[in-house]
């Protein structure tokens, strides 16, 4: 039961970490940089789990990708892929790929339809990792579970994030942010199996 807890603790998370333009509508400039490799360490549970996020074309395309050692079943490696309006879920481990729809918002360009869907409000600013970021709180309902975020977003990505599911608290936090890093076009590959 906790390993599944888990698994829909980071499913969920992948999902929040990720701002896309809801599916068929023509990609937005979600960020306003055009390229970076972010490194995040994330606590769910009392683990710790690392995550590289890859962005490329201002946010129309992005991969966060996840190493976690799971007791009893070893290391498992996922990804979310976002492109093209659409996001797969990837598990290496047990070699699938999954579509979903997506629907998050968008910091660099909240709509009214956002700000009303996820409750969001902006709450002032501040600094983390020593850039200026618009703090902002929001609501949002996953697998049945409501969840209470804190987002820190500098040009629209989360540096930073509080949430709380279930009165357990998970902190997403960025420890190193490369801005106009070179990101190879491979990320974004949807793996066949």
């Amino acid at each position: 039961m906790k390993i599944k807890f888990l698994f829909t603790s980071l499913l969920m998370l992948a999902t929040l970490g990720l701002y896309a333009q809801e599916e068929g509508k023509e990609p937005a400039k979600r960020y306003g940089f055009k390229s970076a490799i972010v490194k995040y360490t994330t606590e769910v549970m009392g683990q710790g789990i690392e995550s590289t996020t890859y962005i490329d074309e201002f946010g129309a395309k992005e991969c966060q990708k996840v190493k976690v050692s799971v007791p009893g079943m070893g290391e498992m490696e996922t990804a979310v892929i976002t492109k093209e309006g659409k996001s797969w879920a990837v598990n290496y481990a047990m070699k699938t790929v999954q579509e979903n729809p997506v629907s998050q918002p968008n910091f660099s360009e909240l709509s009214e339809d956002d700000i009303k869907k996820y409750n969001i409000k902006e709450v002032g600013k501040d600094e983390y990792l020593g850039k200026e970021c618009t703090v902002y709180t929001m609501e949002n309902e996953a697998q049945g579970m409501k969840a209470a975020i804190k987002v820190w977003a500098y040009k629209g990505l989360g540096l930073k994030q509080e949430t709380e599911v279930s009165g357990m608290k998970i902190v997403a936090k960025a420890l190193e942010f490369d801005e106009g890093a070179m990101v190879l076009p491979q990320v974004f590959d949807i793996p066949k199996f």
